[in-house]
């Protein structure tokens, strides 16, 4: 609800969130505390995981002709109120796709896990590689914002749906020579928290 409470509704057309078989039940939640026409909620009845949730959203978004598509994590590791930044770049018809970064400011490096870190440093280096954009520096950040025009192009169903989405993304894009901004955002961690990706 965190997340959610944070959004400037003021700047989107609809908010959907989807529900990815989560064990909160973070579908029905929204459904019961929040009462407002710019929320869908779409619960899958089979974990998809990130990516296939993530194109499950684009295709709602697509069929209801949104231009500007934003892929926000709901854990609150990102934060909404950096959605505006991640609009201008696609509004000015500059470029075709925005993504989030940790690592345009060097204070970011030391608040990173140091295995998530060398993770993270390692597979950059491999998407730019197979993808041309060498100026990305965070290949794994979920946070960013895609034109529809660029998005009707992709083929979803030959993205990845695990957590190698995001670079599969990028490589797919490439294919379109797709015009990338980067955007220095900043990233809670939770040290409670255990992650997934190994």
């Amino acid at each position: 609800s965190s997340v959610i409470n944070k959004i400037d509704f003021s700047l989107i057309n609809q908010l959907y969130i989807v529900d990815d078989c989560c064990p909160q039940n973070t579908g029905n939640f929204v459904l019961n505390n929040f009462k407002n026409k710019k929320i869908t909620v779409i619960i899958l009845t089979k974990n998809l995981g990130v990516g296939g949730a993530t194109m499950k959203g684009f295709e709602k978004s697509l069929k209801d002709k949104n231009k500007i598509i934003i892929k926000i994590d709901g854990d609150g590791q990102h934060d909404p109120r950096d959605i505006s930044r991640f609009l201008q770049p696609l509004i000015s018809g500059k470029y075709d796709f925005c993504k989030g970064t940790r690592f345009l400011t060097s204070r970011n490096f030391f608040k990173i896990p140091k295995i998530r870190l060398f993770g993270n440093l390692a597979l950059t280096f491999f998407t730019r590689i197979s993808s041309g954009y060498w100026h990305i520096t965070d290949c794994l950040n979920g946070y960013f914002s895609i034109d529809s025009n660029l998005l009707k192009k992709l083929n979803l169903k030959k993205i990845k749906n695990n957590y190698f989405f995001e670079q599969d993304l990028l490589f797919n894009i490439s294919l379109y020579k797709a015009r990338i901004k980067e955007i220095s955002i900043k990233t809670k961690y939770y040290n409670k928290e255990k992650g997934n990706l190994n």
